[in-house]
């Protein structure tokens, strides 16, 4: 037989709709729980007197009691809500021992004339909130209910009391004990008259559920190592910040930041470094950007911005010229003083579309444009940049098929000596048999490999090669010969490093190098390097170690396209080179630049003030070669003596050298 306490506790009247399978299995917790409290409250004899309200401790209640409210009926009858009160203070009650152990929260609000009030919580209640009993029982829901949850508890309480049935949801609340989530359940407790006397409250406690979860959808949102937002995260701000912008006329700058050659640099320093460096590479775009900007990682080198312009399209350009200022100063990481340059396309909303993939897209696009023309710039969406972006993709996949079936070949220009015009040695150049496409030139796919990391595949077997011929040179009869290969920033860094601290590293150009001598042994030939400036300055105390290794192995190492980079005089001068490259760019307005004149001149004074050779490339006129002359130059390369030829044609530039090789 059902207890009047029991019959009491509303049921959905007839015709309301039941929840949802989702909500049934949510509040399975809740269901047990009142059911519980049906089935033990008719077990429970009412108390012969009242008991005093439990005194809290410094861990909670004294002897975990539950915390109730004194009835002022001595003798409530058996089954009433004032019945249920009495029992939760009995020492050996069942409904008691229940209540003092189970891990939900439970509560009982009497409905009187002061409103809702506390009349009973168990335990599981104090903890959660982190509340003593005085600080709950007998008070008021509003005293007790932090806000902003108050407002939702009131009007779901008022609910369950109009409808005369549970309600169910959930809510989130900041107490003490820290914020709590909980999934709510509330019945009302009916009287002889139908009314509402008390609501008999029970929350299952899903805060440990509910960070997890937060911390997962935070993992897909945001990037682990800089603590930006992700690719996912920012196209949903772009998408939110489109919306809002549409609706009041906001102009919008989506920027797409690409790291110029991140990949050579964290090849030669290790993923450790290069992880470090992305790290201040995304606290210094933070500490840029202003307040309401976005500033993600895309992935790998890749960074995206999200500004607001109240101030139009101009803005726009005074952030990416800042943004680029701001990358170009060195970074410190892990004693390696390290320099990037950025490559930043910038789209505009509405200007260029109103569609958030196609700002992304877009952005890319001129991220593109500006590597192509250059790097270390930025460029605007146009057009016509979506035409080369596609090329840059098809190329992209070409190079890689390139590399798989080795369609590059090599082709040698000579150095010769300015005064004998003798040949010196060659320069081994690189060209790609494109199917279709006939001989490409390095200028066109260069870039390419270094962006993709395909240039240490190509730049190994560029070795290869070039010592494979100086050896079938050498056996036809052409002794002395000397050919150089540019390498790369990426062929410097370590195949592997010993886990023990203390032992050498090993450097993999060095075992390339003698792996390849050792396939073709040279008797007079020499192998040369040539690694340009910049490469050299991405680390100049790693580099420094590495060539004094290849010294022991190779003839000369050249510092080619001197005078683009940003040396510093300082590591010049320690390292182990033989000769400076001076640039075509400073060659070829000779003699009537003057400024050209001035830097050519200063440069062969620096060069030889340090015991080194020079170079010049790009001689083209005898006008530039008699200033060279002039001004002290010893060696210079152009198609005033020859263009790149096959290695075929190699033979026929020696006889009609006006001296021996390398004599």
């Amino acid at each position: 037989m059902r207890s009047s306490f029991s019959r009491h506790v509303a049921s959905p009247p007839p015709g309301r709709r039941e929840p949802s399978r989702a909500s049934r299995i949510a509040g399975s917790g809740q269901r047990r729980v009142m059911s519980a409290v049906r089935r033990l409250v008719i077990l429970v004899p009412p108390p012969p007197r009242a008991s005093r309200l439990p005194r809290r401790g410094a861990n909670g209640p004294v002897g975990g009691s539950m915390a109730t409210r004194r009835s002022n009926d001595r003798h409530p009858d058996r089954g009433t809500a004032a019945h249920l009160a009495h029992a939760l203070r009995g020492q050996q009650d069942p409904l008691r021992m229940v209540f003092d152990h189970i891990q939900d929260v439970v509560y009982l609000i009497e409905n009187g004339e002061t409103g809702l009030r506390f009349a009973a919580v168990n335990p599981a209640f104090l903890g959660a909130t982190g509340l003593d009993a005085d600080e709950v029982i007998g008070r008021a829901v509003a005293d007790v209910i932090p806000p902003p949850s108050l407002d939702l508890v009131l009007k779901r309480y008022a609910e369950a009391i109009s409808i005369r049935a549970p309600v169910r949801w959930e809510e989130v609340s900041p107490y003490p004990a820290g914020l709590r989530f909980g999934e709510v359940m509330v019945a009302p407790v009916l009287g002889p008259d139908g009314e509402c006397t008390h609501l008999v409250g029970t929350v299952h406690d899903v805060t440990a559920h509910r960070l997890a979860q937060q911390e997962l959808d935070r993992q897909a949102k945001y990037d682990a190592l800089t603590d930006l937002p992700n690719r996912v995260r920012f196209r949903e701000l772009l998408a939110a910040g489109v919306g809002s912008a549409a609706t009041g006329s906001v102009t919008l700058a989506v920027l797409s930041l690409d790291l110029d050659r991140f990949k050579t640099i964290n090849d030669a320093l290790g993923h450790t470094v290069g992880d470090a460096l992305l790290k201040q590479v995304g606290k210094r775009l933070s500490e840029i950007a202003t307040c309401g900007d976005v500033v993600a990682r895309l992935g790998g080198d890749e960074f995206g911005i999200l500004a607001s312009l109240p101030d139009g399209i101009e803005a726009a350009t005074l952030l990416g010229e800042r943004t680029l200022a701001a990358l170009c100063k060195p970074f410190e990481v892990d004693g390696h003083e390290i320099r990037v340059t950025p490559s930043i396309g910038i789209s505009i909303f509405p200007r260029d579309s109103g569609s958030p993939e196609d700002l992304v897209r877009f952005a890319d696009a001129a991220m593109y444009h500006a590597k192509a023309g250059g790097r270390n710039r930025l460029a605007f969406y146009s057009a016509e940049l979506d035409e080369q972006a596609q090329q840059r993709r098809t190329l992209e996949h070409a190079l890689r098929g390139a590399v798989e079936r080795r369609e590059f070949v090599l082709h040698y220009q000579p150095a010769v000596e300015l005064r004998s015009g003798r040949v010196t040695g060659f320069e081994a150049l690189v060209r790609w048999n494109r199917p279709g496409h006939g001989l490409v030139a390095p200028n066109e796919f260069i870039d390419v490999l270094e962006d993709t990391g395909l240039i240490r595949d190509v730049g190994d077997w560029v070795i290869g090669e070039v010592v494979r011929q100086l050896a079938a040179w050498e056996h036809a009869g052409h002794e002395h010969l000397r050919a150089a290969v540019n390498v790369s920033a990426a062929q410097l860094r370590p195949s592997a490093v010993n886990p023990d601290l203390h032992a050498e590293p090993v450097y993999s150009l060095l075992e390339k190098v003698q792996a390849c001598l050792a396939r073709h042994p040279l008797r007079t030939a020499q192998l040369e390097i040539e690694l340009t400036e910049s490469a050299l300055m991405t680390d100049a105390a790693f580099a420094c170690e590495t060539l004094e290794r290849l010294r022991a192995v190779v003839g000369r190492v050249h510092v080619d396209d001197f005078g683009t980079g940003y040396s510093s005089l300082a590591y010049l001068k320690r390292l182990p080179i033989d000769s400076l490259k001076i640039d075509r760019v400073f060659v070829q307005d000779l003699p009537d630049d003057a400024e050209d004149a001035s830097i050519v001149r200063a440069v062969i004074g620096l060069a030889h003030s340090l015991g080194l050779d020079v170079i010049a490339e790009g001689i083209e006129t005898e006008a530039q070669r008699q200033f060279l002359l002039a001004a002290g130059c010893d060696h210079g390369q152009g198609y005033l003596f020859s263009r790149p030829v096959p290695a075929d044609e190699v033979p026929a530039l020696l006889q009609g050298s006006r001296g021996p090789p390398g004599a």
